[in-house]
């Protein structure tokens, strides 16, 4: 086993600290009033779980052992459940009831998954007719030069950020995968970024 990812794991908190900052009120905003049944997509380090409410019931699944040890640390008193899966593998989906989600948390993992196509197929299947799904997510640069800076780096930057895509279209992915948004927001941190509450096309 190669030793990358338990390096990865130990100082990926103190490499995102600044980024992170940037992004801190959106994370509160978003989750603090999520109720229900949650999953945390890609959980990382935990950095969500200090938003989310006492009641909520969170599967936080994270396919990185490392970074789902480190984010044991940070549960706490909430009702917060870990699964070293990626979200995309079959056990995931037999042990998730079809409409039985009430949110989806996306922060910052689309970026990574390999499949994002099945990923919000599934998506779709497991939330509940008026669930939501929350992103977070930096995309492509609407730049055409930061764009083809990051199309060309990706390949390197991938291997360095354990599978994170620079250049994805994730935006469009989503809606083109049956998703809307009311409220979506773009913003730049350096990277640019899409934020929203999204809901199923009806």
């Amino acid at each position: 086993m190669s030793i990358y990812p338990k390096i990865f794991a130990r100082f990926y908190d103190g490499f995102m600290h600044s980024f992170e900052k940037k992004l801190h009120s959106d994370r509160q905003m978003y989750l603090h009033d999520l109720r229900g049944n949650i999953i945390d997509v890609g959980s990382g380090t935990g950095v969500n779980f200090n938003h989310y409410h006492s009641s909520a019931k969170v599967l936080a699944i994270e396919p990185a052992i490392e970074m789902l040890k480190k984010s044991e640390g940070k549960i706490g008193n909430k009702n917060i459940h870990l699964i070293n899966q990626s979200i995309t593998d079959a056990f995931v989906d037999e042990m998730i009831a079809p409409e039985s989600i009430d949110a989806i948390v996306c922060t910052l993992v689309l970026c990574t998954i390999p499949k994002p196509e099945k990923a919000l197929e599934l998506f779709k299947k497991w939330l509940k007719p008026d669930g939501k799904l929350i992103v977070i997510e930096h995309i492509h640069s609407a730049n055409k030069w930061t764009g083809k800076f990051q199309n060309f780096v990706n390949p390197f930057w991938k291997k360095f950020g354990e599978g994170c895509n620079l250049n994805r279209h994730t935006d469009e992915l989503i809606q083109q995968y049956g998703f809307y948004s009311e409220n979506m927001v773009y913003f730049n941190v350096g990277l640019r970024i899409v934020k929203g509450v999204y809901h199923q096309n009806q």
